[in-house]
């Protein structure tokens, strides 16, 4: 009898056990849905150099650099038509070489070393770096997915955009939790 209980109560917690890790899995699936919709929305309402791009019908290029945690979500995000008149295109990069070919680019996860490359790269250059790592705009980078409150927002480094050529919509800073190197009108 007791080893029946004790069968049942280890069957029990093992479906508990995969239905919070299921419960997990699912909510940092929608993380990056959400994640994907804003970095296409952000990128239609940042304004690019005209020289970040070779001619007026080259795409912007979002590149995800590193561990790829949106899977399909940033493709679908991406083909929900134009960012400022120009196709987008997404691509997922594992090395620096191909950094100088990006308008946006996303670091996931907490791998310093690519975040200080990627923002090292794009110091003098007009590429919008997206991260999510607490100290990401203290590393120089732009723009900081924050989960905040269970939603999804994001802090703005406008010193670092300005400082890269791009110029930021009023109506993005407007949204935005957080705006250091600038002040909010």
């Amino acid at each position: 009898m007791a080893h029946r209980a004790l069968a049942a109560a280890r069957a029990a917690t093992t479906i508990v056990l995969a239905a919070a890790a299921a419960s997990v899995s699912a909510q940092r699936s929608l993380e990056y849905e959400v994640k994907a919709a804003y970095v296409y929305n952000i990128a239609n309402f940042v304004t690019w150099p005209p020289d970040a791009f070779a001619g007026p019908a080259d795409p912007l290029r979002v590149c995800v650099y590193g561990d790829d945690p949106f899977g399909p979500a940033l493709d679908r995000a991406v083909q929900s038509g134009p960012a400022n008149q120009r196709p987008i295109v997404a691509e997922r990069l594992t090395s620096a070489d191909g950094l100088a070919r990006c308008h946006l680019i996303f670091l996931a996860g907490a791998n310093t070393d690519r975040i200080d490359q990627a923002v090292k790269f794009s110091a003098q250059r007009p590429i919008l770096t997206v991260g999510e790592t607490p100290d990401f705009l203290r590393r120089g980078g732009i723009i900081a997915f924050v989960v905040d409150g269970g939603r999804v927002r994001f802090d703005v480094n406008a010193a670092a955009a300005s400082t890269r050529g791009l110029a930021l919509s009023s109506r993005l800073l407007q949204v935005a939790r957080t705006v250091t190197g600038k002040n909010r009108s």
